[in-house]
């Protein structure tokens, strides 16, 4: 991946914070694996589609369990269900 601008890296870090805050206000937390996924990402070792993909992958590893809520299940789908801006 080419080197992030500053404002790119901002961007990334509050879009991974934002959604850190989601999941704890929700209750949950973020387990290694993701921290270290969005780190990746956050340095720009990770575009946007491969770091959806790879939390995806990480996600459909994970033992079945009871769903919380409704999750995206590819990066296309998050990004039409997104407001446009």
């Amino acid at each position: 991946m080419p080197d992030l601008s500053d404002e790119e890296r901002l961007r990334r870090q509050r879009a991974v914070s934002s959604a850190r805050a989601n999941v704890e206000l929700s209750g949950g937390s973020l387990s290694p694996e993701i921290d270290a996924l969005n780190a990746r990402y956050v340095a720009g070792d990770l575009s946007d589609r491969e770091h959806i993909e790879a939390l995806l992958d990480h996600a459909r590893a994970l033992p079945p369990g009871k769903p919380v809520q409704e999750y995206f299940t590819s990066f296309d789908d998050a990004v039409n269900a997104a407001p446009i801006r």
